[in-house]
């Protein structure tokens, strides 16, 4: 039987699998959940509404009611999140993209450089909104 690199006995018929190549479907779970995250993010918080109906006061048996609606574009924090998250979702996808088709999207061997630059200019963006009050 044929050894791994490590010593270890390979069994025939199966290939020695790679850690580029598991860390490349690794890479590719992360970012498919990442887009998966910040889609559902931005879809809830734009489509969230919220009625409530309240009694202000009672004049003999009837009562006065109002009724109260809350969205997202009443407070600038929300605002900001929803435009933040719907920019990492772009970010994200993008992202996706030039992960599936390196070859497309190298840029001279700058591609890495540049996904890790956007990464972090994304989390800073993500996380801003919580001065937004």
């Amino acid at each position: 039987m044929p050894l791994h690199e490590n010593g270890e006995k390979q069994e025939s018929g199966s290939k020695p699998s790679t850690p580029e190549k598991r860390q490349c479907w690794v890479v590719l779970v992360l970012r498919v959940l990442a887009l998966c995250a910040t889609v559902s993010a931005t879809v809830v918080m734009a489509l969230n509404k919220e009625t409530k109906t309240i009694v202000l006061a009672t004049i003999g048996t009837t009562p006065i009611k109002a009724t109260l609606n809350a969205k997202f574009q009443y407070t600038k924090a929300f605002v900001f999140f929803v435009i933040a998250y719907g920019i990492g979702s772009i970010h994200n996808l993008l992202v996706l993209v030039a992960t599936l088709f390196p070859h497309k999207f190298d840029f001279k061997g700058l591609r890495l450089l540049l996904i890790t630059i956007t990464d972090m200019l994304q989390q800073v963006l993500q996380l801003q909104w919580r001065s937004w009050g």
